[in-house]
């Protein structure tokens, strides 16, 4: 007689761990490539010690942007470990939600390329804020519906958790609004927006609600 996992009800659920797979593979593809997008100069050897210098300098909104993304790209990939973390099996919705981020993913490398040759333009800062927007707006949503499914969870979530996590995502979408409103105001210095607002963001929680400081919280997960 065949035995089921606790919580999988045969077609109900699909196995989590191809998944886990798909992603981790796009991640680390999305990441890699983002250095693509930092194109070494075509200088006559006889220039190049004194054009080379002189054209890092010019490439710094490209190590910006490259050094911003990668980052918020690398939280996002521990955010959604987080996720899974707190899940035994997965159901379509949680696998198509991973399949829509996966999609924004892929395209944070044409983004940050755009934004970082382009740094001077409002659209191509725009494309790249809104990139940001929708992945921080589906990490929210897939967040606030794992939370919500006990069938899926190893265990309960403890609320200082769920909230803590919540406010996370919250963080970058603050972010992205606030690049989308600097981006608007035709301000260069957009992409600081994630720099700043989630130190900000944190600092305040960290002041009006100390439970949420790291010291302070509780077990995730219920014995």
């Amino acid at each position: 007689m065949d035995m089921e996992a606790p919580g999988n009800s045969g077609n109900d659920f699909i196995s989590k761990n191809r998944l886990e797979a798909l992603v981790d593979g796009v991640f680390a593809f999305a990441m890699t490539l983002l250095v693509v997008g930092l194109d070494v100069p075509t200088i006559p050897k006889a220039e190049a010690a004194a054009e080379l210098p002189r054209y890092l300098v010019t490439m710094w909104p490209q190590f910006l942007s490259f050094i911003i993304a990668f980052f918020i790209l690398a939280s996002f990939w521990i955010v959604h470990h987080e996720h899974f973390h707190f899940l035994h099996s997965v159901d379509k919705i949680v696998l198509w939600l991973n399949l829509l981020i996966l999609i924004f993913v892929v395209l944070v490398p044409f983004s940050t390329n755009l934004t970082g040759d382009y740094s001077h333009v409002q659209i191509a800062n725009l494309v790249f804020h809104f990139n940001m927007l929708i992945l921080g707006l589906l990490f929210f949503i897939q967040w606030q519906y794992v939370v919500r499914c006990p069938s899926l969870l190893n265990g309960p979530v403890h609320p200082n958790r769920v909230l803590d996590s919540s406010l996370d995502r919250i963080s970058i979408i603050t972010a992205a609004c606030v690049g989308i409103g600097l981006s608007l105001t035709f301000s260069s210095y957009s992409m600081l927006a994630y720099l700043v607002v989630p130190i900000v963001i944190r600092i305040l929680i960290w002041i009006f609600n100390p439970r949420t400081r790291p010291f302070g919280r509780v077990k995730a997960t219920a014995p």
